[in-house]
């Protein structure tokens, strides 16, 4: 059936009513698949024109919905991306604004008005001294970047840094799409050490303060109405990230790059940008042919920033020999670092094995080899002194021959500015580095990352049924039927993902 909305959102949507299904009424009643909006729309003079949910004097706590506040705002997620081929093309010039979907100088116009939150101010480069704000790791790509997202920030979070992710789409609401916070101190660890309970813990946001929703709504008024769903909501993340302390954001590109609305950041700003796996996915919007769309990709790339690219995998072999010549081409263009296996290297290997855990949700066991050469990552006046660390027998909830190659690129990331590379002065290595990330931090961060959607079990296989004394699992287990086949969802909808898909099946 044609579907508007994302295929992941879809899948995530369709895995929690099928689970509801499987419990008892009471439960399901308990837990609703939206947020509940807020009072409905008053007449004021901030969303007369728009129909906006703006923010009353009589509200208690002085916040707003996010969800109420966003749905009048133009959202291109559900209603279709424009085919304005010239979002991918080459040129620099300001004919980009003439397509008003893609206009930057509307996000640009309303962080002006809102502060800059989204800046990072280096005030020297000793490591001692930083300015207010938060580095940012920005990821593109065509697959895989929610969940580099997530292998990234559970990195972090597991190493005590107050970590902000921005992702998009979201499942249940929209407040998925904005997390601060690093795993509380008090947080339950099971016997591996890893988090029990990796994101409802943490600081989801899905209110605003009254003071900013009327800001936004004054920059809307001059725009005459074409602020767009993505660029309020990006502007917000911005905000929420600086309002919270956040020490490094991990934010994904909603569609392209050099256009999105998340392409707002400064060189000193970056601390790395990620290329996930590349294929040919909003086509028309992004140019019309697979060199376009590289080109809209690494229009996120910085001068002189680290940039780490994904293995390209997928797809035929002549498509992956251009998308990695076409990436080559881009970055060199754009003057970014490309890191490659010669400053660092990371290697997976698959046990074979799959464990079930007490939900009945599968994972796999992977064990991984970082290599680093001191001579170039640490400045340490070694030479080629390589140097081999092992992370044994990682359970990983994200399964998958991709979810691995996803992984690979994470830690590859995080190995980097734990060393400080790019971190010194004038873009060099060492510096200020991010010393509290250890083996143990991204074994945990692996194992804690999810993405909802991608490959989620619905169903678990009879043999994924353990024996638990939970009345609720108990009743969910004693409902199904007691077949050897599970029920994944998964919003699988492009070539490559279907290829991906079946591998994971296989």
């Amino acid at each position: 059936a044609p579907m508007t909305g994302s295929p992941r959102r879809v899948a995530g949507a369709i895995a929690r009513a099928v689970r509801i299904a499987w419990i008892s009424g009471a439960d399901a009643r308990s837990r609703p698949l939206r947020c509940a909006p807020t009072s409905p729309p008053t007449a004021t003079r901030w969303h007369r024109g728009f129909g906006t949910a703006a923010p009353r004097d009589g509200d208690d706590d002085g916040m707003v919905d996010i969800d109420a506040f966003l749905a009048p705002f133009k959202n291109y997620e559900k209603t279709g991306l424009p085919d304005f081929r010239r979002l991918g093309t080459l040129s620099r010039t300001n004919e980009q604004y003439e397509d008003a979907a893609y206009d930057l100088r509307r996000v640009y116009d309303l962080l002006r008005a809102l502060g800059e939150p989204h800046l990072w101010e280096k005030t020297e480069h000793t490591g001692a001294r930083w300015g207010p704000g938060f580095q940012t790791i920005h990821v593109a790509g065509t697959k895989g970047k929610g969940s580099t997202v997530g292998f990234l920030a559970g990195i972090l979070r597991a190493s005590g840094y107050n970590t902000a992710t921005y992702k998009s789409p979201h499942v249940h609401s929209v407040a998925e799409r904005i997390v601060c916070g690093p795993i509380p101190p008090d947080a339950a660890y099971d016997e591996r050490g890893a988090h029990l309970d990796p994101t409802t813990r943490l600081a989801t946001h899905g209110k605003i303060d009254a003071e900013t929703a009327r800001i936004i709504l004054d920059a809307q008024e001059k725009e005459k109405g074409e602020l767009t769903y993505f660029e309020i909501l990006t502007a917000l993340a911005m905000v929420k990230f600086r309002q919270l302390g956040a020490e490094m954001a991990v934010v994904e590109c909603g569609v392209g790059g050099e256009h999105d609305a998340t392409n707002i950041f400064t060189r000193e700003s970056i601390a790395a940008v990620v290329m996930t796996a590349i294929g040919k996915d909003h086509v028309d919007a992004l140019g019309g042919t697979l060199g376009h769309i590289v080109r809209a990709k690494c229009g996120i790339v910085q001068m002189h920033r680290p940039t780490f690219v994904a293995p390209q995998t997928r797809g035929d072999v002549l498509q992956r020999d251009d998308v990695n010549a076409l990436l080559c081409s881009e970055i060199r263009a754009e003057g970014g670092r490309w890191i490659t296996e010669n400053d660092l290297d990371v290697k997976a290997f698959p046990t074979g094995e799959i464990e079930w855990t007490a939900e009945g949700e599968p994972v796999q066991l992977v064990d991984y080899e970082i290599w680093t050469d001191g001579s170039d990552d640490l400045r340490s006046g070694k030479h080629l002194a390589w140097v081999k660390r092992d992370l044994k027998r990682v359970r990983m909830s994200l399964v998958g021959p991709h979810q691995r190659e996803n992984a690979v690129n994470a830690l590859r990331v995080m190995e980097f500015i734990r060393c400080g590379g790019g971190q010194g002065p004038e873009d060099s290595d060492g510096g200020h580095r991010w010393s509290k990330i250890t083996d143990g931090t991204m074994r945990v961060g692996l194992e804690n990352a999810v993405s909802p959607g991608c490959f989620e079990t619905v169903l678990p296989p009879l043999r994924g049924r353990v024996l638990t004394d939970e009345v609720a699992v108990r009743e969910r287990w004693w409902r199904c039927v007691d077949v050897e086949c599970g029920i994944v969802a998964d919003g699988a909808h492009t070539v490559e993902s279907a290829q991906a898909f079946l591998e994971t099946v296989g």
